[in-house]
């Protein structure tokens, strides 16, 4: 018997144009990804209980039978710089994080795309196909939910988690797309990275997001459908502390008298067509917290990314 090899995996992204409705996998964009997980076949179960004359397990029935994937991604932009006024090109897994309810918008004026939050409809859904060494499943009607992170001394990553309808693996169709428009991840460091914490320019360690989508799955008479209901954007930053009379943290986290926000922007890379970032309007910094960092005391603190106007709380970049 031939064992499957973990590491001859591969992720091709749809944007449907109809929720569910499979798109060809050749209309498709094949995704740059660093990890794959994988679960074919997920869902709620309900036991078919039986009354009998001996001891013994009753059957187990899914009641609701789904697919989800967990895909790792480089942090990265579309390695094309952009014109301004004239061209801006999107990371091509963009087309994935569609599926986590946001909008691409392409600036040529300030020469960037930004995903941006949105509360419009059901957002997008998507057509994935799993590939996984001469099998492939198909998962329509997949939405999710979308974090990232970044670690001094480490490859930024974003980290998108989805659920979609479930389908039996079948072997695998022939595959001729390419990987375009992702550029190769720089790591995190003093020459490409910048933490700016509600007007302070820290010292950064980590920072990370979640955008907080709430994802269910709708499984009832009449509707099969996964579905973003809610979202709580949040996050986490690691930095140097700074004496209080250099920067007070303490007068910004205290809430029990007023709520203090202000903006965060973390912005990663040097070269155009690989500069990306993420950035708010009204930060709320909690929970924070010593850490020793080689004998030197670090802050990490907790971060709620509100909105202001509405669907405008956080802002990805790539430029």
């Amino acid at each position: 018997m031939t064992p499957l090899l973990e590491r001859k995996k591969a992720l091709v992204v749809c944007v449907e144009d109809e929720y569910a409705v499979a798109k060809p996998m050749n209309d498709g964009v094949l995704l740059l990804v660093v990890e794959l997980d994988h679960t074919a076949y997920g869902g709620n179960t309900a036991t078919r209980q039986r009354m009998k004359e001996h001891l013994g397990g009753d059957a187990e029935v899914n009641v609701g039978p789904m697919a989800s994937l967990v895909v790792t991604l480089p942090w990265s932009g579309s390695g094309a710089p952009p014109v301004i006024g004239t061209e801006v090109t999107a990371p091509a897994f963009t087309a994935l994080l569609r599926g986590c309810r946001v909008v691409v918008v392409e600036d040529l004026d300030e020469g960037e795309v930004r995903l941006e939050p949105t509360s419009d409809g059901d957002g997008d859904s998507l057509t994935l196909y799993y590939r996984h060494d001469g099998q492939q499943q198909r998962i329509k009607g997949a939405r999710g939910n979308v974090t990232g992170t970044g670690e001094t001394e480490g490859m930024p990553t974003l980290q998108v988690t989805l659920q979609g309808q479930y389908e039996r693996m079948q072997l695998a169709e022939e595959l001729t797309l390419e990987v375009e428009n992702q550029a190769d991840e720089v790591p995190v460091n003093y020459a490409n990275s910048t933490l700016t914490i509600l007007g302070h320019d820290a010292i950064g360690e980590a920072f990370s997001f979640d955008m907080g989508n709430t994802v269910s799955h709708k499984n009832k008479m009449g509707l099969n459908a996964h579905r973003v209901s809610n979202r709580d954007s949040s996050g986490q930053m690691t930095f140097q502390a700074p004496r209080i009379d250099e920067f007070d943290f303490f007068e910004l986290i205290e809430s029990h008298q007023e709520v203090t926000v202000g903006p965060v922007v973390f912005q990663h890379g040097t070269q155009p067509g690989n500069i990306v970032g993420f950035r708010t309007v009204k930060t709320q910094l909690s929970g924070l917290a010593d850490q020793d960092d080689e004998g030197e005391t670090q802050y990490q603190v907790t971060a709620k990314h509100l909105p202001d106007a509405g669907d405008d709380e956080w802002v990805m970049f790539f430029k």
